[in-house]
């Protein structure tokens, strides 16, 4: 299991892929600094995922960026992706790790300050957290605010991804928590230029980060 890349995390859907070229537009997300790819998609069949998926493979590879699938441990074996993600309603994590041996890292939803608990010692190697803000995304997500984020990078022992409704102009707040990453759906795949927007997103990063560490 190499490190975890997971700084700006572009996480797949499949709305935002309607009459666009699925591979050329997750290269130009690469290219403006995307530094983990999460495939997720719920209307494909296993093998057209599957060919996907090795395509993305190579693709990431090139870029240096991390490859992790949502929900299908058999299709992060085949490819061999980085990691795998998981939520509720998914493989547990014991079973997936079971699964998956130490090859790939394993990602974990959690939608509440409450949950960590219950998560802490479970074989995960980061949380996904959120939503942070508002969404359009998902459609039955809990709020848990950049309040309920700050707490939670404090609670836990393990790296927290920050999801949901994060933008350019709330990267900064959302990274001021502490948080390991970030991950975007909107942000990136909402705009006609994804590579402007990932540059965009990926400056904001090094910026803030640098502060962070330069601060007294």
């Amino acid at each position: 299991m190499g490190r975890m890349n997971l700084s700006l995390y572009l996480v797949t859907d499949d709305k935002y892929f309607v009459g666009r070229d699925l591979v050329d537009t997750i290269e130009k997300a690469l290219r403006g600094g995307v530094t983990a790819l999460q495939y997720r998609f719920k209307n494909k069949s296993t093998r057209q995922m599957y060919e996907e998926l090795l395509v993305l493979r190579e693709l990431t590879r090139r870029y240096g960026a991390d490859l992790v699938v949502n929900d299908r441990v058999d299709l992060a074996m085949a490819v061999g992706a980085d990691g795998v993600h998981v939520g509720k309603e998914d493989l547990p994590p014991d079973v997936v790790r079971k699964i998956v041996g130490e090859s790939m890292y394993i990602g974990y939803s959690v939608n509440s300050v409450e949950e960590l608990k219950e998560v802490e010692h479970l074989p995960i190697d980061y949380i996904g957290f959120g939503s942070v803000y508002e969404t359009t995304t998902k459609e039955n997500y809990k709020l848990v605010g950049i309040e309920g984020l700050r707490q939670a990078v404090k609670l836990t022992s393990k790296p927290v991804v920050a999801i949901g409704g994060i933008t350019s102009y709330r990267m900064k707040e959302v990274l001021q928590t502490g948080v390991k990453g970030v991950a975007v759906v909107s942000a990136i795949l909402g705009f006609e230029d994804v590579e402007k927007a990932a540059r965009t997103l990926a400056e904001i990063y090094k910026t803030t980060v640098k502060e962070k560490f330069l601060m007294p």
